[in-house]
């Protein structure tokens, strides 16, 4: 009987590992365990810089979180100080926030959702614990409240899409347009693989036994990646006005892009992250069509047998934010193929025999529409 009681008390322990990259890069990887009232473990980060964190998330029965501690150590020797500590509580329709302030500490409460979860990239033992709850639920699409940053929460759903496979998505907040992020949760409530192919991060996750965590954060501390996809700006006169694209960089990192990271047929933000934003101080003509002064966004339709530019009237939006009907105008575009992959894709003005030609360049393709004022 002693034995059986004995036996009755032991923690049932879940734990896991998982390793996030992109391209040939590894961005993080992350280990951590779980019994029914907690899930622990840490992580290690590349970008932009270099960071170690170890987490914990206190559980309610139903698999919500009431309680968050992070201590974040910052391995890369960067601006900022080298170690810092985080909670938050979760209760009723209050979170209560205990972050770093100087050599202090400084106390916030906001109201949000009751069962809100925390949120952080790259930490897919909260994903894994945000699929397992909304499974519970027992219905196929769920909403839930996230709390990104100190001052606001962002919606978001999870849904069934057929088998074991789900799909999480922000559409609300400050978060809206992050996603989607496609995983399999398999019987054992397990992440086994993760991708987020066709949203602002293609990271792809796998789930593996272990990980060198000691190893690790050794060796990423002085290889930090940076921002994954720099902001940059083409500027260009074009017949005495100015002209600019305001634009994300990502990088090849390995991966055959079109057809690929970036689908035929599929309207593409031609960048990262926020919308690729166009401004034009005089009325202009663009591959044969009138485009007024103004400002604008552009997008490209990349299709195996040829492309269109897409110029759009709906600006400073996210670039998974795209609607057809305020499209100005569409123009066919001259297409290349090019003898070396360029690993960054590269907007510029380049001057040519009627003036000016606007190209995009990326991989083994370079794309060409030209540019007149009117």
């Amino acid at each position: 009987m002693v034995g059986l009681l004995l036996a009755l008390t032991v923690v049932v322990q879940d734990s896991g590992a998982f390793v996030a990259r992109l391209g040939n890069d590894t961005l993080a990887i992350e280990q951590y365990t779980r019994t029914a009232t907690q899930l622990r473990g840490e992580y290690v980060i590349r970008t932009p810089r270099s960071l170690h964190r170890i987490y914990s998330f206190d559980l309610n029965p139903d698999g919500s979180i009431r309680h968050v501690e992070i201590v974040t150590h910052n391995i890369g020797g960067g601006p900022g100080p080298m170690e810092t500590k985080n909670s938050v509580d979760f209760s009723g329709d209050t979170v209560i926030m205990v972050s770093p302030r100087g050599d202090s500490s400084v106390t916030t409460k906001l109201a949000a959702p009751r069962g809100t979860f925390p949120f952080q990239f790259y930490v897919y033992g909260l994903m894994e614990q945000i699929g397992r709850w909304a499974r519970g639920t027992g219905k196929d699409s769920v909403r839930f409240s996230a709390l990104y940053s100190a001052d606001r929460t962002s919606g978001g759903y999870i849904r069934k899409r057929g088998g074991d496979t789900l799909v999480f998505m922000f559409d609300q907040g400050q978060l809206a347009g992050v996603g989607p992020f496609t995983f399999r949760l398999d019987g054992q409530g397990h992440i086994t693989w993760l991708t987020g192919k066709g949203s602002t991060l293609q990271v792809e996750v796998q789930r593996v036994a272990s990980v060198p965590m000691a190893q690790a954060t050794q060796s990423f501390a002085s290889r930090p990646l940076g921002q994954l996809s720099v902001r940059d700006t083409a500027r260009a006169s074009v017949g005495g006005a100015e002209v600019w694209v305001d634009y994300g960089r990502p990088l090849k990192r390995g991966r055959e892009i079109f057809g690929n990271v970036v689908p035929w047929n599929t309207v593409w933000r031609t960048g990262a992250n926020s919308a690729t934003q166009f401004n034009t101080a005089a009325d202009l003509v663009i591959g044969g069509a009138a485009v007024p002064a103004g400002k604008y966004t552009l997008w490209t339709l990349p299709t195996p047998s040829g492309w269109k530019l897409i110029v759009n009237k709906q600006t400073g939006q996210w670039g998974t934010e795209y609607h057809p009907e305020q499209d100005l105008v569409r123009v066919d575009t001259k297409v290349e193929t090019l003898a070396a992959p360029v690993e960054e894709l590269v907007i510029r003005f380049e001057p040519a025999a009627a003036g000016t030609t606007l190209t995009i360049t990326w991989d083994k393709t370079k794309v060409s529409v030209p540019v007149a004022k009117k």
